[in-house]
C-alpha cells in the first residue's frame, strides 16, 4: 500500500491534502510539527512525504519557522535518500519558487506552491509523478495518447459513484472524501424525479463543512475540470462545464440526463440512494425502535413523529439524519424541523455546525401524555 507522510500545521490546508491523498487510495500519516514528523519516522516506512516548512519545532510551542521544516527535510533526505521523494509544498509570500528550487538542491524531489492549483500541475500529478520518477513499483503516470479524431459530445449517460472515485463513459476520476458526500447528497431526487437542488450554503450545512460557499464552489470547480480533462484525453469526448453539475438559479443540481449508481467496496452497484453498509452513528441506529414507538402526536407528520421519537430516547439529533432516514431534501428536513421548534416542542443547542437537536419540557410533555 502507497504509505504518505504528510506534515502541515495549517487544519484546513491539512484538510485538503488528506482529500487529495485519500483521492488516490493512499494510505497516510499525518503530523502538525517537527517533534511529531521525527516520532513518525521511527514507525512504518513511507512511500513518499509531502513537507510544509514553516512548521513549529512542538505542538503548541515555539513560532512556526522555515527553518524548522528545512532541518527535517535535511533529515527526510538522508534517512531515505531518493527511495522515498519528499515534495515541499511553499506559500506564496515566502519566495515559493526560488525557495523550492533551494530545497531541489538540498534532496526533495519536487515542491509545489499553495494554494494549490486546480488546474495543470495540480498537487494529484505532482505526487504521481514523483512516485514514478522515484522508481517505485506498480506507480505509474498515464502518458496514453488521445485518441484520434474529433472530440465526440458529451451526451450524458450513468455514473458510478464510489469512495474515491466516480466512472463515467468508462473513464474513471479520482474524487475527494468531501466531493463524494456531495455527490452522493446531489444524487437524492425529489418526489417530482429531478434530482435535489442545494445552494452553497445548504450544501455547507447538510455536509457540515466549515470550507465557506467559496469552497465549496472551488469543490466543485475542481471536480468539473478533473472530470473535462480526464474525458477528453481518455475517451476524447468533450464534456462542457455544466453537462454533469449544473448550477445557477436553484443551486447545484446534477443534469437530468445522468444516472447514478453507487459502488461498494466490492465494486457491486446499487441504486443511488440505497445504503451500502452499516449506518454508523447513534440516530440511526435507533430506527428499529424509533418506528416501533414512534408518538403519535396529534399534527406530526411521520418524519416530525420520527424526529421526537429520536430525541426521547436521548439521540443527539442533527438535520443529516432526517435526510438520512427519509432521503428528503436539506428544505423538507428543516421545514419539518422549524415547525416543532414552532410549536415549542423541540430547541436547537450548540453552534451552527455541532449542534443538535433536543426536546424542550412542553415536548417532554407530549411525550408523556401519549398512551403507552
Amino acid at each position: 500500500m502507497t504509505r504518505a507522510l504528510i506534515v502541515e500545521d495549517d487544519p484546513r490546508i491539512m484538510e485538503s491534502i488528506v482529500d487529495v491523498v485519500e483521492s488516490l487510495g493512499h494510505e497516510h500519516a499525518t503530523a502538525s510539527c517537527q517533534d511529531d514528523a521525527r516520532q513518525l519516522l521511527n514507525g512504518q516506512p513511507y512511500s513518499y512525504a509531502l513537507l510544509d516548512l514553516e512548521i513549529p519545532v512542538k505542538q503548541g510551542r515555539n513560532f512556526p519557522r522555515i527553518e524548522n521544516g528545512i532541518n527535517l527535510l535535511r533529515e527526510l533526505v538522508n534517512q531515505y535518500g531518493k527511495q522515498t521523494p519528499v515534495i515541499v509544498m511553499t506559500a506564496h509570500g515566502n519566495d515559493g519558487p526560488h525557495q523550492g528550487v533551494d530545497c531541489m538542491k538540498m534532496g526533495a524531489a519536487d515542491y509545489i506552491p499553495k494554494p494549490f492549483p486546480i488546474r495543470g500541475r495540480t498537487l494529484d500529478k505532482a505526487i504521481l509523478e514523483a512516485l514514478e520518477n522515484s522508481g517505485q513499483a506498480g506507480v505509474k503516470v498515464s502518458k496514453g495518447k488521445r485518441p484520434s479524431g474529433p472530440p465526440r459530445p458529451f451526451e450524458g449517460g450513468r455514473l458510478s459513484l464510489f469512495k474515491r472515485r466516480v466512472e463515467i463513459c468508462g473513464v474513471d476520476v479520482p474524487i475527494s472524501q468531501s466531493m463524494h458526500k456531495m455527490l452522493k447528497l446531489l444524487s437524492e431526487k425529489r418526489s417530482s424525479g429531478k434530482y435535489a437542488a442545494y445552494s452553497g450554503a445548504d450544501l455547507m450545512e447538510v455536509l457540515e463543512s466549515d470550507c465557506g460557499q467559496n469552497g465549496i464552489a472551488s469543490q466543485v470547480l475542481e471536480f468539473r475540470n478533473k472530470l473535462t480533462q480526464r474525458l477528453l484525453e481518455e475517451a476524447n469526448i468533450s464534456c462542457g462545464r455544466t453537462d454533469v453539475i449544473n448550477s445557477g438559479g436553484p443551486g447545484y443540481r446534477l443534469q437530468d440526463w445522468i444516472t447514478v449508481e453507487v459502488g461498494t467496496r466490492a465494486g457491486a452497484i446499487v441504486g443511488a440512494g440505497a445504503s451500502t453498509g452499516p449506518k454508523s452513528d447513534s440516530a440511526v441506529a435507533d430506527d428499529s425502535q424509533g418506528d416501533q414507538h414512534a408518538p403519535a402526536i396529534d399534527g406530526l407528520n411521520e418524519r416530525q413523529s420520527w424526529v421526537v421519537s429520536q430525541l426521547k430516547q436521548g439521540v443527539r439529533l442533527q438535520i443529516r439524519h432526517v435526510m438520512d432516514r427519509f432521503e428528503c431534501s436539506s428544505t423538507t428536513a428543516k421545514r419539518d424541523l422549524t415547525a416543532l421548534k414552532t410549536a415549542g416542542l423541540v430547541r436547537f443547542t450548540g453552534s451552527a455546525r455541532a449542534g443538535h437537536y433536543q426536546l424542550t419540557s412542553a415536548g417532554t410533555k407530549q411525550c408523556l401524555r401519549q398512551p403507552k
